[in-house]
C-alpha cells in the first residue's frame, strides 16, 4: 500500500515528547500479522509482529512489536487505508498515524499530501521494544474494514533519513472490525433504523438492535356519537402516543372488549391515525344500560390496556 517512507518523514524529523492517555479495553476481535526479521534497512526498528483488535466502543488497538525499542531518532506507525482502494489516497492510504518516543499524531490525506488531523481518542504507549497506538473509529470515518501497514523509519541526529522497515514488505494487511449490532452500520432487526438511530440501541455496545422500548402513553377515550343510541353502531377510540418518539402510534394491533351487564358485546378494532379504535353494534334491547370495555392496543408486541363505559340512551 505505501510507498518509501523516505519521502513523507524527512521534513516530519523526530517528535516531541507527549504521552497519550491509556484506555483500558476489553478485545472483540484480533488479526495477528507476523513480519520477518532482517528486513529493516539503515538500522531502522525491524518489525516483528502487529496484532489489531477492536473493543465493543469501536476503539482500534494496533500493537507493534520490535525487534529493539526505537530510538528518540526514529518513528513508528500505521498507514490505513480506510476505503479499501489502493487507487486512492497516497498509495492507498488515506490516514496515517505515527509516534516518535512520546508524542503520536493522526495525518489525512487531503488529496495531495498528509495534513495534521483531530483525533481526541488517539494514545500511544510504550513498554520496551512494544508500541501501542489506540484510535476511535469515529475520527477516522467510522470506518468497518480497512487495509493497513505499519512501518518504521529512523534518520540520523541531523534529521537524515537513513532507512526503515515495513510491514508487511508489500501489499497491506486486511483488518474486518468485530462490531456489536448497535455499531455495525446495518439494519440487524429490520425496521428502517440502523444503530444509534435505532430505538432499541442504548450505546454502541449494545448488541441486540430489536429490544426496542416501548411505552405507551393513551388520552382519555372518546364514544362517538357522544350519546351512543339502542339499536345503532358505536365507535370508541383513544389517541395513543408512543413516549420514546412523542408521536402518535402509526401501526398496531386492537383487541376490543365490552359488555352489558354479563351479555357480551362483539367489537372489532383498528389503529387509525393514531387512534386505536374499537366498533360496537350497540343491541336494540340496550337503551338506559351501560356498556363497560376495554381497548387493548399493541405495539411491538407491548401491550397497554384501555378502560372505557358509556351509557346508552
Amino acid at each position: 500500500m505505501r510507498g518509501s517512507s523516505k519521502h513523507r518523514f524527512v521534513a516530519a524529523g523526530v517528535a516531541a515528547v507527549v504521552l497519550g492517555l491509556v484506555i483500558a479495553t476489553t478485545a472483540l476481535g484480533d488479526s495477528t500479522n507476523a513480519d520477518p526479521t532482517g528486513d529493516a534497512t539503515g538500522g531502522a526498528p525491524d518489525i516483528t509482529r502487529v496484532v489489531v483488535s477492536n473493543d465493543t466502543a469501536g476503539v482500534l488497538t494496533f500493537t507493534v512489536t520490535t525487534v529493539a525499542p526505537i530510538v528518540d531518532t526514529s518513528l513508528i506507525g500505521i498507514d490505513l487505508d480506510t476505503d479499501s482502494s489502493p487507487a486512492t489516497g497516497a498509495s492507498g492510504a488515506e490516514y496515517s498515524l505515527f509516534a516518535g518516543t512520546g508524542e503520536v499524531v493522526l495525518q489525512k490525506w487531503d488529496g495531495s499530501q498528509f495534513v495534521d488531523a483531530t483525533a481526541p481518542s488517539l494514545s500511544m504507549t510504550r513498554t520496551g521494544n512494544v508500541v501501542v497506538f489506540r484510535i476511535n473509529r469515529s475520527d477516522i470515518g467510522n470506518v468497518a474494514r480497512f487495509g493497513f501497514n505499519a512501518f518504521t523509519v529512523i534518520f540520523d541526529a541531523a534529521g537524515k533519513y537513513l532507512g526503515e522497515d515495513d510491514a508487511p514488505d508489500g501489499g497491506s494487511y486486511i483488518y474486518v472490525l468485530s462490531l456489536q449490532q448497535c455499531a455495525n452500520g446495518k439494519d440487524d432487526d429490520g425496521d428502517g433504523k440502523i444503530d444509534a438511530k435505532d430505538l432499541g440501541c442504548s450505546s454502541q455496545a449494545d448488541n441486540n438492535e430489536s429490544d426496542d422500548p416501548v411505552t405507551l402513553k393513551a388520552g382519555k377515550p372518546i364514544v362517538i356519537p357522544a350519546k351512543a343510541r339502542a339499536g345503532k353502531f358505536v365507535v370508541v377510540g383513544v389517541a395513543v402516543v408512543r413516549v420514546e418518539t412523542g408521536k402518535p402510534i402509526s401501526a398496531g394491533t386492537v383487541k376490543c372488549a365490552a359488555r352489558i351487564g354479563t351479555k357480551r358485546l362483539p367489537g372489532a378494532g383498528k389503529v387509525i391515525s393514531g387512534v386505536a379504535a374499537c366498533g360496537f353494534q350497540v343491541p336494540a334491547k340496550a337503551k338506559g344500560k351501560v356498556v363497560r370495555g376495554t381497548i387493548t392496543v399493541s405495539v411491538l408486541s407491548h401491550p397497554k390496556v384501555i378502560p372505557f363505559s358509556f351509557k346508552v340512551t
